[in-house]
């Protein structure tokens, strides 16, 4: 028999060809990819219903809380620009609207949704409640008062928040877990603007169906549509041309027609209200971006173990190349304790390095050592994703995780150390209480992060929790009234030497002029004087060069200002001392910083 060969760089024929020609499919051999199909795009009527009653949610938001106009026609009510009030009857439509199109859609409710749900309420009910109680009415029009804006962001980001969680949509399926911070931007950010068309959508597929079951309604009345048309096109133009002759003919029937004109017209109130109609119709479609999605996606329980399950694939860094880094790092922080000992440890036993004042030492390397401890989250977060197989199964590894998150715990402790002695030289204000706070949840998630390294703990789940919880119990807390009797009390006991009466005098939101006055006074601020000189001397403070009044050591009274100054020369105290008569003990003279 012969044998048969194959040419040297013969290419074989393909599957399926003859000859190099393609031949027809064999019958029953499905293809291995297959295009999906694309479907069209629907809608339910309770999507409709959602998108129509977005309208009324983006009308009230745009108009009465960022425009601060009249709600409704002929309304007096003028609400105010994020007026607590306001924002209230907002969140009962918006919490209550969303409650109902969910509960039509047949979605049970988690139960993580209630914690969520009742950190909004709080929050809406310190607003509406409980400062007004405190500070009285005038407090829903002054601003200047409180964390307001931080409290009407927070409760923006829990309704979102608390939405998507409701709707069983969270990645960590359907409740919190270790992709909480993109959960929250998400919910925030991404999920209303990637949705942020899909109102146009459904509204054009509900009045696209209406005009179909019109349309075919009538199918049988083309003709008569058709005349009618035409029988409108002849007349509407003779009627107008006899109009136009009678009312040049008689007078009288002339001004009929201009007064009837004149109703016609658009009022000014129609008019200025259709501007806020287009001018709320993106806030709408924000709105419906976040609760149309939710109604149109079905909750996954797997989510996030797909997730996971997909970054387990993403693993490319091997574990000796992180080891190394983290030795790195870790040697690099010791170096620096080590260098900076001195320095650093000083704010613990209440000792200031030469050459620097207490605000110097305090700002100096405060927002520079929280960014390192947010740097080194991220660090962990590399590790734990990214490094290859299982780091927890490494202990030296794990050893280096560990040391890190000391690490990081020890930074915030400097960092509060730092403004534990800023606090105890000037007294509290709204920023370094803001300031404290956020060190508070820094160390209470580095506690959280160096636990999970040795146990199996969800510290961002427990982490987020922990912020929010925190944050809740700073605004319920009413903090500004606790800082104003804490500087009074630093005052008077001599813990604080100077007292700023205009900071006092924010802080003081609810309190009268007069008891303001008696409270400095009986701290030893402006002693042996009227209250109201101390409520003259309390008006004429600025922020920017601020008046300072005391006694010296002799008892004299003592006025004095911090000038500020681009020459560095030119900045400092300008101080003046009195006697009991009021006569100018010393000039004045500048005590340069």
């Amino acid at each position: 028999m012969e044998e048969r060969t194959r040419p040297e760089g013969a290419v074989m024929p393909e599957p399926g060809t003859v000859n190099g020609q393609t031949t027809d499919r064999p019958v029953g051999v499905q293809p291995v990819y297959t295009a999906k199909p694309v479907q069209p795009f629907r809608a339910s009527r309770l999507q409709l219903g959602a998108a129509v009653y977005s309208y009324l949610l983006g009308w009230f938001y745009f108009c009465g809380l960022v425009l601060g106009a009249p709600l409704m026609p002929f309304s007096n009510w003028h609400a105010g620009g994020m007026n607590p009030a306001t924002l209230g009857v907002f969140c009962v439509l918006f919490f209550g609207g969303a409650e109902f199109f969910l509960r039509r859609a047949g979605r049970k409710a988690p139960a993580e949704s209630w914690w969520w749900l009742g950190f909004a309420a709080l929050l809406l009910a310190n607003l509406l409640i409980l400062r007004p109680l405190l500070y009285g009415a005038g407090y829903w029009h002054d601003y200047e008062y409180g964390y307001y804006g931080w409290q009407v962001l927070a409760l923006h980001l829990g309704a979102m928040y608390w939405l998507v969680c409701r709707a069983g949509l969270l990645i960590g399926g359907g409740r919190t877990g270790c992709f909480a911070p993109l959960d929250a931007v998400l919910c925030l950010l991404g999920r209303p603007f990637f949705w942020f068309f899909l109102r146009i959508r459904v509204m054009w597929y509900g009045c696209r169906r209406v005009w179909e079951k019109l349309r075919a309604a009538r199918q049988h009345k083309k003709r008569d549509l058709l005349g009618a048309g035409l029988a409108l096109c002849l007349l509407v133009p003779l009627f107008v041309l006899a109009l136009m002759l009678l009312a040049g003919a008689d007078a009288g029937f002339a001004s009929l027609l201009e007064r009837f004109a004149k109703l016609l017209t658009v009022p000014e109130w129609v008019a200025g209200r259709l501007l806020m109609f287009v001018g709320s119709l993106p806030v709408g479609a924000y709105l419906y971006g976040a609760l149309g999605s939710v109604l149109r996606q079905k909750p996954d329980p797997e989510r996030q173990s797909r997730w996971l399950a997909a970054l387990d694939k993403q693993r490319c860094l091997p574990q000796n190349a992180m080891t190394l880094g983290l030795l790195a790092f870790c040697g690099l922080y010791l170096l620096f304790f080590a260098v900076q000992a001195g320095y650093l440890f000083g704010a613990f036993f209440g000792h200031l390095p030469e050459g620097f004042t207490a605000a110097e030492y305090a700002r100096r390397g405060f927002f520079e050592l929280c960014a390192v401890a947010v740097l080194n989250f991220g660090l962990l977060l590399a590790v734990t994703a990214l490094c290859k197989g299982r780091p927890e199964g490494n202990p030296l590894l794990r050893g280096l995780t560990a040391a890190l998150m000391a690490a990081n715990l020890l930074f915030v402790l400097v960092g509060a150390s730092k403004m534990g002695l800023y606090v105890t030289r000037f007294g509290f204000t709204e920023k370094r209480i803001l300031s404290s706070w956020f060190m508070l949840v820094l160390a209470v998630v580095s506690v959280l992060a160096l636990l999970a390294v040795f146990r199996r703990l969800d510290w961002i789940r427990l982490g987020t929790f922990a912020a929010a919880g925190l944050f809740l119990a700073l605004c319920l807390c009413q903090h500004q009234r606790l800082a104003y009797r804490a500087n009074l009390a630093m005052y008077q006991n001599g813990v604080i030497t100077q007292l700023d009466p205009w900071t006092l005098h924010l802080q003081s939101a609810g309190i009268s002029e007069y008891d303001l006055a008696d409270d400095l006074i009986r701290a030893g601020w402006g002693v042996g004087e009227t209250p109201e000189d101390v409520m003259r001397a309390v008006k004429g403070y600025s922020g920017d060069n601020a008046l300072h009044y005391g006694r010296d050591g002799e008892g004299n009274r003592q006025l004095w200002f911090y000038l500020y100054d681009k020459a560095e020369e030119n900045s400092g105290s300008l101080t003046m001392t009195l006697d009991e008569n009021g006569e100018a003990v010393t000039a004045l003279e500048l005590n340069k910083r």
